[in-house]
């Protein structure tokens, strides 16, 4: 299966970035996901390694991926990147990267070989929450709104996807620090 096969299949299953939620969680998402800013009111960084907590997240009628790993490297409104790498409910595996400005321009979602899965865009909102937008090359969409706990070792992410034909979905995804 194609890396762009398998992600829109995870875009589509887990609407996250991260997932995919692009991506998902594409992801978000897709998924993804994921908050990758700082808030305004703490200031602090999230630069660092942050694992999924499936137990505390909700994501509908959708199945939890087994695992999902999302890596900060940059957290800078003027730069910003971020790696995932999620193993979804049937085992299969995917990695995907995204690097861009926080100013709400869109740039490529790219997977392990740099092709281009998907677009998303981040910008940070007045109250400190990173707000997500993207979209998958056969029509998914969806928009997230992440924010990161006073202690600075939770992301909540939460994301509505629109698939190809209109039909809307939510889901919440945590994330803890693990380093």
């Amino acid at each position: 299966m194609s890396n762009k096969t398998l992600f829109r299949t995870v875009f589509t299953r887990h609407s996250r970035f991260t997932a995919m939620c692009v991506l998902p969680v594409l992801l978000l998402a897709f998924g993804a996901s994921s908050a990758f800013a700082q808030t305004n009111a703490l200031k602090k960084s999230t630069v660092g390694t942050w694992k999924l907590d499936v137990a505390r997240s909700d994501f509908g009628s959708n199945p939890a991926p087994k695992s999902l790993t999302l890596t900060i490297l940059k957290d800078a409104v003027e730069s910003t990147s971020y790696q995932v790498t999620v193993v979804d409910d049937k085992d299969q595996s995917i990695s995907y990267s995204w690097t861009g400005p926080m100013d709400g321009s869109m740039h490529p979602v790219k997977g392990p070989n740099g092709e281009e899965l998907a677009q998303e865009s981040l910008r940070v909102d007045a109250d400190g929450a990173l707000l997500r937008h993207g979209v998958e090359a056969g029509g998914a969409s969806f928009d997230g709104r992440a924010t990161l706990s006073d202690d600075g070792n939770t992301i909540t992410d939460v994301v509505t996807m629109t698939s190809k034909d209109g039909q809307t979905s939510k889901s919440t995804s945590v994330f803890v620090r693990s380093a």
